[in-house]
């Protein structure tokens, strides 16, 4: 008896090549995870049913019955080569990391035994701490994907012929525009959630324009799972469809995604469902049932992720490029300027609690004892590389001038910042040549020494006229903000060219020169902490973060930094977040004063300003 035929769609492999990928893939995703003895007993029935295509990671901890089972199919003749098969597997959250790919598809391979991957996919657009695979992932352990680095391993992996086609899996449209942005191979495929209750149009027309194939799970809602949902199975749409037709409700659901041209992944353990699983090939939906599903089944996304979102990781996707901006950081400013002993303590106590994101400027003297521990926190092991850090530093005044920009930040880069001092002598301050400056930052950025460039106290004019001028524009714009000087003009200005905003002095910098207690001491502000069981800093951050904004805080003590983190897993009621918005007086703190001069070309501090004051 002949075996059924399963079509295939042609996947992009390399520049001009293309694959064939069977339409229909046996899933091996279970929860809990299946007995290798089983997995191999079914893998290899389906095998002898014509299945072709078999979908694996990592994290299913199915490859090695899987490799056991291709292996067993091919001495026993039930096909003639291991080419006969399409094979695909993941790049794990742990291994999504700059020289960790290649390892991993490696020991993938082992695992399969197999010389190459038909597909290899990025599981998930995080990563997490390398070494550790427990799953779920501990939420200290989870860490922001350097996008640019993976991918390009990823190819790495295509052009060294471990994989046949790579892609990505989970990907959103914004996170597939960025790889498609940064990638000299673009994706194959992208695997995703996909059913007639979670259809994905946006994702599938994205995915269509880029001659990327899509390739749905949970088509049948993956009953049985932590993650599964009877909604498919139960829907009454379906159901009346699938008695019409003399179907399954798992036939037509299968048979609504093929027809919706994707490939699709399903897992079953019985030879029964095996076989009714193939048999949706010779026959079709007409018009008004397509009609049907598209319109009178509820959207609801089953798979929401929960398990990879910690609130130890939020991040901002800043820039063309999207990289990743974690929302909280270690402010380094202070007055007067820390010891560089204690900084250095400070800074290794935050990698520990959690802190990537750290923030700098030659004006702070800072950046050499910043630099020390930051190297010392990849050496002692409690980040693997310095792509797990993200580092801000400032050009300062003296060295805004044309010819001086790309020496100023090789300076900082090198943690040999210029002597420089402070406050600016009356006589010393100069107009500042906009294009001559912002064209040497756009360089820094061309020149890789910069990921990202930006700002940092520009009003809404200063900064719309770096716009007029910049042929990349600002990621960032760094200005004081807190309930007590809510910016709300500027952060509309920034919002909608794409700029992110990066608040200081949100808990309002006491003890420094610039400092006040306005914010500590509202009663707006108490109020709401004590009903909440928070601090009064908690309830800042918290409403900073709640803004949409990210933010440089600073303290060199361990029970104030932990404090600190602990603002992601509440929320402010829109009732609270009213009172702040109209109950507060607004004050800015910062004026500027000390960069106002009467002999220079800002005189006042509405000048400073644009009267944003």
């Amino acid at each position: 008896m002949s075996l059924p035929s399963v079509p295939t769609l042609a996947i992009r492999s390399g520049p001009s090549g293309h694959h064939s990928m069977p339409v229909l893939g046996f899933g091996t995703a279970a929860s809990p995870i299946p007995e290798p003895t089983m997995m191999k007993e079914t893998v290899i029935e389906a095998i002898k049913l014509g299945y072709r295509h078999f979908d694996t990671s990592p994290r299913y901890q199915t490859e090695e019955p899987i490799g056991e089972a291709l292996a067993e199919a091919v001495s026993l003749g039930l096909v003639r080569s291991r080419s006969e098969f399409f094979i695909t597997t993941k790049l794990w959250c742990a291994d999504a990391h700059g020289g960790l790919v290649v390892p991993a598809i490696k020991r993938s391979l082992k695992n399969l035994k197999l010389d190459y991957l038909d597909l290899y996919l990025i599981h998930w657009p995080v990563s997490s701490k390398p070494g550790k695979y427990k799953f779920p992932i501990d939420e200290d352990d989870f860490l922001p994907m350097d996008f640019e680095v993976v991918w390009s391993e990823m190819e790495e992996c295509q052009r060294l012929g471990l994989a046949k086609c790579i892609g990505v899996s989970n990907f959103s449209c914004k996170k597939l525009q960025h790889i498609l942005s940064i990638a000299n191979i673009p994706p194959s495929v992208n695997q995703v959630e996909m059913s007639p209750i979670w259809q994905q149009k946006k994702l599938r027309e994205l995915c269509s324009s880029n001659d990327i194939v899509v390739t749905a799970y949970s088509v049948l809602g993956s009953r049985g799972a932590f993650w599964g949902t009877p909604k498919i199975m139960e829907s009454d749409v379906l159901k009346e469809i699938a008695e019409a037709k003399e179907k399954t409700v798992a036939q037509v659901s299968m048979r609504w995604a093929y027809e919706q041209g994707v490939s699709m992944v399903v897992k079953s353990f019985t030879k029964e469902r095996l076989q009714e699983n193939m048999n949706i090939f010779d026959w079709s939906l007409t018009e008004e049932e397509t009609q049907r599903i598209s319109t009178e089944i509820p959207q609801f996304r089953n798979l929401g992720g929960e398990v990879y979102i910690s609130k130890k990781a939020l991040t901002f996707p800043i820039g063309s490029v999207h990289h990743l901006m974690p929302v909280l950081a270690l402010g380094t400013a202070a007055s007067p300027p820390p010891e560089p002993i204690v900084l250095r303590k400070t800074v290794l106590e935050a990698i520990k609690l959690g802190y990537r994101h750290f923030d700098t400027s030659p004006r702070y003297q800072t950046e050499e004892p910043l630099g020390e521990a930051l190297a010392e926190a990849v050496s002692l092991g409690l980040v693997q590389s310095r792509s797990e850090l993200f580092v801000t530093s400032k050009l300062w005044c003296a060295d805004a001038h044309g010819g001086l920009v790309v020496p100023a930040i090789q300076r900082s880069l090198d943690s040999k910042p210029g002597k420089y001092k402070f406050p600016i002598e009356e006589d010393d301050f100069l107009p500042m040549d906009y294009e001559a400056v912002w064209s040497e930052m756009e360089e820094c950025q061309r020149l890789g020494v910069a990921k990202c460039i930006g700002v940092s106290n520009f009003s809404c004019k200063e900064l719309q006229h770096i716009l007029s001028v910049a042929k990349i524009p600002p990621s960032v714009n760094q200005v004081e903000m807190s309930p007590v000087w809510q910016q709300r003009k500027l952060r509309e200005l920034c919002k909608s060219k794409g700029i992110v905003v990066t608040a200081y002095s949100v808990l309002g910098s006491r003890g420094a020169f610039w400092g006040t207690h306005k914010i500590m001491e509202s009663n707006v502000l108490k109020e709401i902490a004590e009903a909440k069981g928070k601090t009064v800093a908690q309830v800042s951050m918290r409403w900073a973060y709640e803004e949409g904004v990210s933010m440089v805080v600073k303290s060199f003590k361990k029970e104030r930094l932990e404090e600190n983190l602990k603002i992601f897993d509440w929320s402010l009621t829109e009732e609270e977040k009213q009172r702040i918005s109209t109950e507060i007086s607004q004050s800015r703190i910062v004026d500027g004063e000390v960069y106002i001069s009467e002999k220079g070309p800002i005189k006042s501090v509405a000048e400073m300003w644009d009267g944003e004051i």
